[in-house]
């Protein structure tokens, strides 16, 4: 049986698990599961694909062991950081502490994944996340792209924004205006 979706719904691609809302719905292409436009969550970039290669996006699509992503979590009135190993049967996270090896059970609501410091840029109509240092640029500064065969000006539209995609660092500089 062929799964269908409605605008609103939390799907993923069948073998991914960034979540994504359904933004419309294209009939006539039942034999394929209908085609849908989706909106991932974490960059609200667009894509289209036919139902069959869609999923209902569940807690347990994210629940997959990532032992790359490192948490800072509290033990003992302390900050620490650790690693996801696995998680129990309470859908609870099993995280290694780097320092000494010893394995902790936490919600995920109870742990913040630790990402560096990120700035979100637009130039244009493309908005992009970069690496930057806190306090270099702040919400609306205009900047110089420099990174491009033609320089380009940007504007700094969020800070701090924790974005795991984030580019590599700004090239380029911050431009110091004066009304005219």
């Amino acid at each position: 049986m062929t799964q269908t979706f409605n605008v609103g719904d939390i799907v993923t691609k069948q073998y991914g698990k960034k979540p994504a809302e359904v933004t419309c719905s294209y009939k006539g292409y039942d034999y394929y599961g209908g085609n849908y436009t989706c909106r991932y969550l974490h960059n609200n970039q667009s894509f289209t694909a036919n139902g069959n290669d869609l999923k209902l996006y569940t807690e347990e699509t994210e629940m997959t062991a990532d032992t790359k992503t490192l948490y800072s979590f509290t033990v003992d009135d302390k900050v620490a950081y650790g690693t996801h190993i696995g998680t129990n049967s309470s859908n609870q996270y099993l995280i290694e502490e780097k320092a000494t090896g010893t394995i902790h059970v936490f919600d995920k609501k109870d742990l913040e994944e630790v990402l560096p410091y990120t700035f979100s840029a637009k130039m244009g109509t493309s908005e992009n996340h970069y690496v930057g240092t806190p306090g270099a640029v702040s919400k609306d500064d205009i900047l110089l792209y420099t990174g491009s065969p033609s320089p380009q000006i940007a504007v700094v539209t969020g800070v701090d924004t924790k974005n795991k995609s984030a580019r590599s660092k700004f090239k380029g500089a911050k431009l110091a205006t004066e009304a005219i």
